[in-house]
C-alpha cells in the first residue's frame, strides 16, 4: 500500500531475491497459456533508482536483467518489459519515463527478441513540469521525447512500449493538456506499442475512458485513439 515511497524494486520487508522468485513462480504458472504475453517486472523506478552507474544495490538494468535471465529460464516465450528510471546523469524525467541510460548501457538478453523497453507519459494535468511553462511549447516535445526514449526507435535499439500515458480534461492546464496529447499521439504514431491510462473512471489524476457509471464512454478520448489502434486480432 506503499508503493509511491517504493523507488526501488525491493523494500526492507521483500528482498530482490523474494521479487526474482515470485516472477519466476509467475514465469512457470503461466508458461502455456497464450494470453498472458509480458512481464513489467517493475512500476516507475525513481528516486534513488539509478541506471549504469555500477551500483549494486539501485541499478535497475543490472537487476531486471538479472530477473529477466531467470523467469526466461523456466518460460523463454514472454516477453519482458523494462520501464526506465527518473534521473540518469542528473537528467530528470517522470518517474519511470527516462530511457537515456540504453544509450550507454543497454540491457543485453540471452533471448534479445523478447526485451521492450517501457516509458511512462504525462501531460501538465499530473505534473507542471517545467517544459510545459516553456515559451516554446509544444514546440519543445519533440525533442524532449527524443531525448528521453525516442532515440531508441529511431536509432533502432529496440521497441519501446509506452505504458501509460493519460489526459482528464481537453480544458485541462488552459487548454495545453489537449496540446500535449495530440502532439503526443502524433510522435508515438503506428510505430510504438502503448496502453492508455485508463479504462476506469476512479483515477484521481486522470479519470478514464468510462464514465463515473463504469459503462459510458468519454467519446473524445476513444475518438482520439482510435486512429493509432491496432487491427482487431480475427
Amino acid at each position: 500500500d506503499g508503493y509511491l515511497n517504493e523507488s526501488l524494486w525491493y523494500t526492507d520487508e521483500v528482498s530482490e531475491e523474494v521479487w526474482i522468485a515470485d516472477w519466476v513462480m509467475l514465469g512457470q504458472r503461466y508458461r502455456d497459456n497464450d494470453t498472458v504475453v509480458a512481464f513489467d517486472l517493475n512500476n516507475e523506478p525513481h528516486g534513488e533508482a539509478t541506471w549504469g552507474a555500477g551500483a549494486e544495490a539501485t541499478d535497475w538494468d543490472a537487476a531486471a536483467t538479472r530477473c529477466a535471465e531467470a523467469v526466461h529460464a523456466v518460460n523463454p516465450d514472454v516477453l519482458i518489459i523494462v520501464e526506465g528510471v527518473q534521473t540518469v546523469n542528473n537528467d530528470w524525467y517522470w518517474w519511470g519515463g527516462n530511457l537515456r541510460g540504453v544509450l550507454t548501457d543497454p540491457i543485453v538478453l540471452s533471448i534479445d527478441r523478447k526485451l521492450v523497453y517501457s516509458a511512462h507519459e504525462y501531460g501538465p494535468e499530473i505534473y507542471e513540469q517545467a517544459w510545459f511553462s516553456d515559451a516554446s511549447f509544444p514546440e519543445n516535445l519533440n525533442a524532449l521525447w527524443d531525448y528521453f526514449f525516442g532515440f531508441i526507435m529511431q536509432e533502432e535499439l529496440g521497441h519501446v512500449y509506452m505504458g501509460e500515458f493519460g489526459i482528464k480534461d481537453e480544458l485541462g492546464a488552459d487548454g495545453r493538456a489537449l496540446q500535449w496529447f495530440e502532439r503526443f499521439m502524433a510522435y508515438i504514431g503506428p510505430s510504438y506499442s502503448w496502453a492508455f491510462w485508463c479504462l476506469n473512471p476512479n483515477s484521481a489524476d486522470t479519470g478514464g475512458i468510462l464514465m463515473d457509471d463504469w459503462e459510458t464512454v468519454h467519446r473524445w478520448k476513444v475518438d482520439a485513439l482510435t486512429p493509432f489502434m491496432a487491427p482487431m486480432i480475427e
